[in-house]
């Protein structure tokens, strides 16, 4: 599976002016492309809108995969990540159909690389042009 994330421009604000956000999305057609992009492109933004996000997740990642923790539940918006030893499952709150599903299991070395990336592009500095792709077994 091959993900992309860029920032992009959100418009031109009256007191604010030009806006930019944190973009990611799958880019391919694979077998599984549409559950990454609902159960993981499309909740990047609900569970970390800063890096420091990113650091509390990867920091929660690092605690189960140590057994310093069984299991911890964290997110936010809507989203919780329940990640324990077996991987990471990803429930959508907004929707029953989204939550417990066998489609929305990952690795923890998954989740890892996507948070790791997905930090690198909230820190890219606004307006930047770059495009981070990040390939998944």
């Amino acid at each position: 599976m091959e993900l992309k994330f860029y920032r992009a421009t959100g418009g031109i604000y009256p007191g604010v002016g030009q806006l930019f956000h944190a973009v990611a999305e799958v880019n391919s057609e694979q077998k599984d492309a549409q559950r990454y992009q609902l159960y993981v492109c499309s909740v990047l933004d609900a569970i970390a809108q800063i890096p420091e996000d990113c650091d509390r997740l990867l920091a929660a990642i690092s605690s189960v995969e140590a057994s310093v923790q069984a299991s911890i539940t964290d997110g936010g918006n809507d989203v919780l990540l329940n990640m324990s030893a077996e991987g990471v499952q990803v429930d959508i709150l907004v929707n029953v159909d989204w939550t417990g599903q066998p489609q929305s299991w990952f690795t923890l070395e998954e989740w890892r690389k996507v948070l790791e990336q997905w930090k690198y592009t909230l820190a890219l500095p606004k307006g930047s042009d770059e495009v981070v792709i990040l390939k998944l077994p």
